[in-house]
């Protein structure tokens, strides 16, 4: 299996990234990975949302 990936530039705060990169280098973890899995995590309780409301209506 091969995995492709894209880049994209993201806009992020200064101090937000600044501070983040302080706590996530502490436990390796790089800024594209925590926003890889949150992107996921963001898919997945929308489609519930939308799996919700198609079986309420």
């Amino acid at each position: 299996m091969m995995l492709a990936t894209s880049r994209h530039n993201i806009t992020v705060e200064d101090e937000v990234y600044e501070e983040f990169c302080r706590y996530a280098g502490k436990k390796g973890i790089k800024i594209s990975t925590w926003v890889t899995q949150k992107m996921k995590e963001f898919i997945e309780e929308e489609k519930m949302i939308e799996e919700f409301r198609r079986k309420r209506s």
